[in-house]
């Protein structure tokens, strides 16, 4: 009785799954909208570069049985305003589209909005916001740049930002000065230019006797036409012969180690700064295997325009001060008489020129203090006698003076005190506090900290 009963349950379930298939069978297919599939937008999220996704459409779960795709189109809004768009016909079930802009769009934020229909009118979309970005990065490097006339400006070693091997010291910025004085200019069209004058640095792997200024050899002259690319990482100079900073140095290796010329040069972007209206930039590059250079360039067209010419100390009361804040004149000044008598001083010329150079011409006599000998005018006495060659750099706030002896009013007063209580030093930086110019005068009034709470206040005027 017991089997019985169990092949009747066994029985009864099978007639129930028949029952439960065959009015499954019965159910009606829904004929849905067809599904769209966007893909990652593979190309044109930078401007110019051509626009590329690619888009998967199925007409649903019929299988074609009650309808197929039919059309497709595309739609790319900017701001709600249309900017392109594109349309296609289409058969079976399954497709694939790639929506393709040549040229790509300009920077700014998009909208992709994406339709399919089938043959039974049914309709699906789907749509995507992108970001356009510029192809120019936020720091402008377009005009004219130089090596920076620093120690250091040049250097290599074994490792990324490595001197190890060599940099340039303060010195060789005045022995290289006819290297120090080459122009880079990249302009905004793309093209490259360089500038080195009659003469620049050469080495003997361009053929010369030695080490030392010459005239520029090809295809390293900058005679030729030029042209650069530029991104927030890579800058690239393209032409034979173009280059920044060294020309043996390229991404083979060096050429006076066996490298050949190269075609183009990347350069790796380590850091961009701007000040005033003065910019930085350091650009690095692996010159073969294990070898790592640095060039730092700087560029201040606008800022040392306005010091430009020549000047002299201000003959007025008070051209000279000194106290324990800045612009104080609380333990000295000079008087109206002190021009007249130090009329030796005042007539002194400081010339700062377009290439970066400084001269001073004190003529047969300048203002002289005790721990020059004497007190009164006097022979210029070394180093603060002009006859160094000294450079400058100028950013709209701070003045450097390169060259030992280099200096503007008093050679005594210097960063780290009054000489002769401090050694003479390589370089002197002084606080612009105004520059101004007025129907073709200029007048200029700078500061220096000689040592801590010394504060000397300085006042030229153009001639």
């Amino acid at each position: 009785m017991k089997n019985i009963f169990t092949k009747s349950l066994v029985l009864c379930t099978m007639l129930s799954l028949v029952w439960a298939c065959d009015n499954f069978s019965e159910i009606p297919v829904v004929d849905l909208p067809p599904k769209i599939t966007l893909g990652p937008i593979t190309s044109g999220l930078t401007e110019k570069q051509d626009f590329l996704i690619e888009v998967t459409l199925n007409d649903g779960v019929d299988e074609g049985t009650l309808s197929t795709l039919a059309t497709f189109s595309y739609a790319v809004t900017k701001g709600g305003a249309s900017v392109t768009s594109g349309s296609k016909d289409l058969a079976g079930d399954d497709e694939k589209i790639q929506i393709k802009v040549v040229g790509g769009f300009t920077p700014g934020v998009y909208n992709l909005n994406v339709k399919a229909k089938d043959s039974k009118g049914n309709e699906s979309s789907e749509n995507l916001s992108f970001t356009v970005a510029s192809l120019k990065p936020a720091f402008d490097i377009t005009g004219v740049w130089t090596m920076e006339p620093i120690a250091g400006a040049m250097k290599v070693g074994p490792a990324p930002g490595s001197s190890e091997w060599w940099q340039n010291s303060l010195a060789d910025v005045t022995a290289r000065a006819c290297f120090f004085d080459d122009k880079y200019t990249f302009n905004e069209d793309g093209s490259f230019k360089m500038d080195l004058g009659g003469v620049t640095w050469l080495e003997t792997w361009q053929g010369v006797a030695a080490d030392g200024c010459g005239a520029p050899k090809s295809p390293f002259d900058g005679t030729k036409s030029f042209t650069y690319t530029y991104t927030t990482t890579t800058l690239t100079t393209i032409g034979t012969g173009a280059h920044v900073g060294l020309a043996k140095v390229n991404n083979s290796g060096e050429i006076s180690n066996g490298a050949q010329v190269a075609s183009q040069i990347a350069y790796t972007i380590v850091e961009q700064t701007k000040q005033g209206n003065t910019r930085r930039m350091t650009l690095r590059i692996q010159a073969g295997n294990g070898v790592w250079w640095d060039f730092k360039l700087i560029s201040g067209p606008a800022a040392s325009a306005a010091l430009v010419g020549k000047w002299k100390m201000e003959p007025i009361e008070a051209a000279l001060t000194v106290g324990p804040t800045a612009g104080s004149r609380e333990w000295w000044f000079n008087t109206t008489a002190d021009v007249t008598t130090r009329a030796c001083f005042f007539d002194d010329v400081y010339t700062f020129s377009e290439n970066g150079s400084f001269s001073i011409d004190m003529g047969s006599q300048t203002w002289l203090e005790g721990w020059q000998g004497a007190d009164g005018c006097g022979t210029p006495k070394a180093p603060h006698n002009g006859a160094g060659n000294y450079t400058f750099t100028y950013d709209g706030a701070t003045l450097r003076l390169i060259g030992q002896g280099a200096h503007v009013a008093l050679p005594k007063a210097v960063n780290a005190g009054e000489l002769p209580n401090v050694a003479v030093p390589s370089e002197v930086s002084y606080k612009v506090v105004s520059l101004v110019e007025n129907q073709g005068v200029k007048r200029m009034t700078i500061q220096i900290e000689a040592g801590t709470g010394v504060w000397w206040t300085f006042k030229l005027i153009s001639v």
